[in-house]
């Protein structure tokens, strides 16, 4: 096997998107776009590995010249874990005690199933971008996590298999609005994942795409993310209730998964709402998972026109 390797889709100032084979800190531009590459991944591998092997000093750019872009500009859905670290629901279950789902996680009762939500894939952001904030009273959570990217159609898969159907791991951050998660006007209903997470620029992804081939095992993988420097979260993808796994397995009972598609597969302890603490203009967000790149993202406050 080739020296490892990770992708990007990035842009020079004025071009057109390309995708880029990164080796090092520097970049070559291959052919096809990233959906393109995941759709027939098992070739693509094949033929990426080549051009790793071939890769041509004088040919690269300096990553350090190139804005980065979302790894999956357009994934066709973005599936999120909710409540998937131990850690995480003790932090939520303090601040919300009469959270039923919460609590029964927190048990481990025998009888729960992995809960998923939908982020809209417009939310997406660069590891670089801006976190556009529509004001500090909207209560703007962080979450650090590890980002799966689906690498072949699959139905009804068994947990055991579904790494095969993984092309990757990226980082990701769920930016959340808590003030939009709890309706208070739809007392029925009670809650709103979708405008709670689905702001534009809500979902910092990547710097990059690991290939599956290069992680030897993703539960030993560390997320981290500090706000200004502090350290907020610190914890192993291996803490996970539901692993990556069974909630790929989750998830193509009822739908079909497709290349491209990403699962957000939870966050450990050490959230905002935990402690009452949340983002404001001016703060530097730096999430990563280690070995697959770190962000680094400013807070700024939406201009309104």
């Amino acid at each position: 096997m080739a020296d490892a390797f990770k992708l990007g889709t990035f842009k020079h100032n004025g071009g057109k998107p390309f995708v880029g084979l990164v080796i090092g800190d520097k970049a070559i531009e291959v052919g096809g776009s990233m959906a393109a590459l995941l759709d027939d991944w098992d070739r693509s591998f094949d033929t990426l590995q080549r051009a790793a092997e071939g890769f041509d000093d004088s040919r690269a750019v300096a990553l350090s010249a190139l804005k980065f872009l979302p790894p999956v500009p357009r994934p066709g859905k973005i599936l999120n874990a909710a409540s998937n670290y131990r850690g995480h629901v003790a932090e939520m279950q303090n601040w919300n005690p009469g959270g039923g789902a919460v609590a029964q996680a927190k048990s481990g009762a025998s009888n729960i199933e992995p809960y998923l939500f939908l982020k809209a894939p417009t939310s997406l952001c660069g590891a670089y971008d801006d976190i556009v904030i529509p004001g500090e009273e909207y209560n703007i959570d962080w979450e650090g996590e590890l980002g799966a990217v689906i690498g072949r159609r699959a139905k009804h898969v068994k947990a055991e298999r579904a790494l095969d159907v993984v092309a990757g791991f990226m980082t990701f951050n769920d930016v959340s609005c808590r003030k939009r998660n709890v309706r208070t006007d739809r007392p029925n209903l009670r809650s709103d994942w979708l405008a709670g997470k689905s702001y534009d620029t809500f979902g910092p992804s990547g710097p990059f795409l690991v290939p599956r081939a290069f992680i030897p095992d993703h539960r030993q993988l560390r997320i981290t993310l500090t706000v200004s420097g502090a350290v907020k979260q610190d914890g192993l993808a291996g803490e996970m209730i539901f692993s990556a796994e069974e909630q790929i397995a989750y998830a193509s009972e009822f739908m079909t998964l497709e290349p491209g598609d990403i699962f957000a597969t939870g966050t450990v302890a050490g959230v905002g709402q935990g402690s009452n603490t949340f983002l404001k203009a001016g703060d530097i967000v730096e999430a990563e998972v280690h070995g697959l790149g770190r962000q680094r993202n400013k807070v700024v406050l939406e201009k309104k026109t």
